[in-house]
């Protein structure tokens, strides 16, 4: 078989790659085909961003990590300080190529199992779990502008129950998310929402979503069944702080219809206005008033946050 080589974007040529703390050159990363996170996506994984080339809020980011390898058995061989020192250091690698110094990046961390037999016994595994990082810079994966919005389709597909595949669990199990996002895209809506078994919203493929009804916000609960996104914490603190009313209770897809404004979460994304749901316009089409406020009180928070980070890191 002829090999095959992978075509690099300009912006791909920096990307690091970090595989089990050896960062490797992109064209020498390889996973075995007896991997576990291969064979049956049986892998855990957190994306991080940088701001003022720092990770923003890593350690929450790790304590999730964490809980997911909880819910789903899985016995990490490393510690959390071992993947936050390596994290910041593929991030330094990354920051000291030439010109690279003052981009912000985008930052996956993958915990896999490990590699062994095949078959679902542990008896199987013959390592212990195994992590790669990859670090490519943050305009690999563009948004919408906040000006422009998104627009999104309500999944025909259910969101997976918490007793089938637990949501609050990020794992490299996606097919549930991948499918409603390729049906949402052939139907030319960017991407898509999806359902519990009792017609409550959840969340959407890799977001979180809220919406906005006379004053008040509301999102869905952690115990419908949805990732307790680290992004939307962050944006009920800032409710708080501006006494905005903010609720966590299930509601259907009608409220969505009818809402004000409605927007997503996510900690690439951090937060992008729905201008359209199925074939209803929300609101007037364009970014509502308490969205905006609260994407300015979110870019504030950051700024906030980071600035200190900065000179920590500086001192250090």
């Amino acid at each position: 078989m002829p090999n095959s080589h992978l075509k690099l974007s300009a912006n791909q040529r920096g990307t690091i790659i970090n595989l089990n703390g050896q960062i490797i050159p992109i064209d020498e990363a390889k996973v075995s085909v007896f991997d576990r996170s291969f064979l049956f996506g049986d892998s855990v994984y957190e994306v991080i961003r940088t701001y003022h080339a720092q990770p923003f809020r890593l350690k929450e980011h790790l304590v999730r990590l964490e809980k997911s390898a909880k819910i789903c058995q899985m016995k990490l061989s490393q510690t959390s300080q071992e993947y936050e020192r390596e994290v910041i250091r593929s991030i330094q690698t990354y920051q000291a190529q030439p010109g690279r110094q003052k981009e912000d990046v985008y930052v996956r961390l993958i915990v896999s199992r490990g590699a062994g037999k095949i078959g679902f016994g542990l008896k199987n595994l013959e390592t212990p779990t195994l992590y790669s990082i990859i670090v490519e810079p943050i305009s690999m994966f563009p948004n919408k502008s906040f000006q422009e919005g998104t627009r999104l389709q309500i999944s025909d597909r259910m969101r997976n129950p918490p007793l089938a595949l637990d949501p609050a669990m990020k794992s490299g199990n996606y097919l549930n998310s991948l499918l409603a996002f390729l049906t949402a895209a052939e139907a030319s809506f960017d991407d898509a929402v999806l359902l519990d078994s009792q017609g409550f919203v959840s969340e959407g493929t890799t977001f979180n979503i809220f919406y906005v009804n006379r004053g008040i916000v509301a999102t869905p609960p952690n115990d419908v069944g949805i990732l307790d996104g680290i992004t939307r914490r962050l944006i009920i603190d800032v409710c708080i702080k501006l006494g905005i009313p903010c609720r966590e209770v299930r509601f259907p897809k009608e409220y969505l219809y009818t809402a004000d404004e409605v927007f997503i979460s996510g900690s690439v994304k951090e937060i992008i206005p729905v201008t359209q749901l199925d074939q209803k316009k929300i609101g007037n089409g364009k970014p509502g008033p308490i969205t905006t406020r609260l994407k300015q009180a979110f870019d504030a928070q950051i700024e906030s946050e980071m600035i200190g980070s900065t000179n920590v890191a500086h001192r250090v």
